[in-house]
């Protein structure tokens, strides 16, 4: 029996240092409950089975290291060494590793942070964001070094005036997915493209794992401009490709995707041209067949010499309303003559006769004004009527009408040019009318005579009774 007394600092010290001897790198394997983080990154947990628990912590140097989350309930294996913790004399294991069971750490991360962003709604379709009509200035965010880049570049340099800017970053390896993150946002900042493509060459899962992580999926996720996620194979899928508003299977493909909304565009601008042309040729060949028609009537080649003819009288009468100022004027000036005569004269002459020689010749002047101003005010409605009357439409008004054949403007002015068979358009004040002509030969009357003078190939047909049949 060992008689020495320890302190209780002393036998903690002791029995870790036993500790670290035998129980240094064991392994264990539980379930874990009671999982927290504190806030300087320390993680701390228990670990139970069906009979026993076990306290343990993982400090922050190593903890960070980790690709998953502890949850409660989660089968691990941890790596550790057995200590004694001495303010509080807990027994614990000091955990360097923690590895999940029954999956691999990285597809439990990836599981884990699939959920989390999901329940944020980042994967919902509302959110996503349309390629730009027009994508002609595109980021990329890739290896600077890699194949993928010049695959991309050369699907992309169809388009000559397309404006590429490439951010390179890592995309493998500690630090990538910062450096992805960050040229996302150096291309959005920059404001010099309408769309990003964020993307890698095929790989592992852990070759791929920078495009897993919650940074770059963050990163994506608010952009104000369009991403496409064009990492790995076909068979790949990352967090990067539920978060980006469209999702290529390759690099390449993600380039096409970019080109065909261009060469979409150049065929809808193809087919627009082709139909303008189209309506434009319709149009002039229409617009020349009206003119050519219009040109043949006499009576539209005198409109214009009629037209001219009462813009001058228009013009003159607009020019009456000076020459009445200038008779105002006059008048005005005389009768402020006499006014100032009438008060020169002595009071008994002015208050008489010459008041009203006055009156007299105001009332004679205001007369002649409005005879003046009534005679040019008829002259110039009398135009403005025969002007009106001049027009086409107020032919039509007064009954008559315009015929042509259907499918032309040209008016008929004889009647031999119509034929049986063909359609007439006729044009009313209101309307127009269609009709078909139907026109059946006759015989003149001299002829008839004639025919009764000389014999007949019906003469035998008429002395048997039988009347013979007119053709139309």
């Amino acid at each position: 029996m060992n008689d020495c007394v320890y302190s209780v600092a002393a036998l903690i010290t002791e029995v870790n240092a036993l500790l670290g001897q035998g129980f240094s790198g064991v392994r264990v394997e539980g379930e874990v409950t009671n999982a927290s983080t504190s806030g300087r990154g320390h993680i701390y947990f228990t670990l139970k089975d069906e009979a026993a628990a076990l306290d343990c912590v993982m400090w922050a140097s190593k903890a960070q290291r980790l690709k998953f989350r502890l949850d409660d309930g989660l089968a691990v294996l941890a790596l550790g060494s057995l200590t004694i913790y001495p303010q509080r004399g807990r027994f614990q294991l000091v955990v360097d590793d923690v590895q999940p069971q029954g999956v691999g750490a990285l597809q439990l991360a990836f599981e884990q942070l699939k959920k989390k962003l999901e329940d944020e709604g980042l994967f919902a379709a509302e959110r996503k964001r349309p390629l730009p009509a027009l994508p002609n200035r595109v980021g990329i965010v890739t290896s600077a070094t890699g194949a993928a880049l010049q695959d991309m570049l050369k699907v992309l340099r169809r388009f000559p005036h397309i404006e590429i800017v490439v951010a390179p970053a890592t995309v493998q390896g500690d630090g990538a997915a910062k450096e992805i993150a960050r040229a996302i946002k150096r291309l959005v900042d920059s404001k010099k493209v309408n769309v990003i493509i964020v993307g890698r060459g095929g790989g592992s899962l852990e070759d791929l794992w920078a495009f897993n992580e919650e940074e770059v999926a963050r990163a994506i996720a608010t952009s104000p401009v369009p991403v496409i996620s064009g990492v790995g194979h076909e068979v790949d899928f990352t967090i990067a490709d539920f978060v980006a508003d469209v999702r290529a299977t390759t690099p390449t493909q993600a380039a096409e995707l970019v080109v065909a909304r261009l060469e979409d565009q150049e065929r809808r601008l193809r087919d627009a041209r082709s139909i303008l042309l189209r309506d434009v040729n319709r149009r002039l060949q229409l617009a020349r067949t009206r003119l050519a028609g219009l040109a043949g009537s006499s009576g539209l080649a005198r409109v214009p010499e009629r037209v001219r003819l009462y813009r001058e009288r228009l013009r003159n009468a607009a020019r009456l309303g000076p020459a009445l100022r200038r008779v105002l004027e006059v008048a005005q000036t005389r009768l402020n003559h006499a006014i100032r005569s009438l008060h020169r004269l002595p009071a008994q002459i002015a208050a008489g006769g010459q008041r009203r020689l006055l009156a007299s010749r105001r009332q004679q002047l205001q007369q002649l004004m409005a005879a003046r101003t009534g005679s040019l005010r008829a002259r110039v409605e009398a135009g403005e009527r025969a002007l009106g009357h001049l027009g086409p439409t107020k032919v039509l008004e007064r009954g008559y009408s315009i015929t042509s054949l259907d499918g032309t403007t040209v008016p008929l002015k004889d009647a031999s040019q119509v034929h049986g068979g063909q359609t007439l358009l006729t044009r009313l004040a209101r309307g127009e009318v269609r009709s078909l002509v139907s026109i059946a030969t006759t015989r003149p009357r001299v002829a008839a005579r004639t025919a009764a003078r000389q014999p007949s190939l019906f003469d035998e047909a008429t002395e048997t009774g039988e009347t013979p049949t007119e053709t139309e």
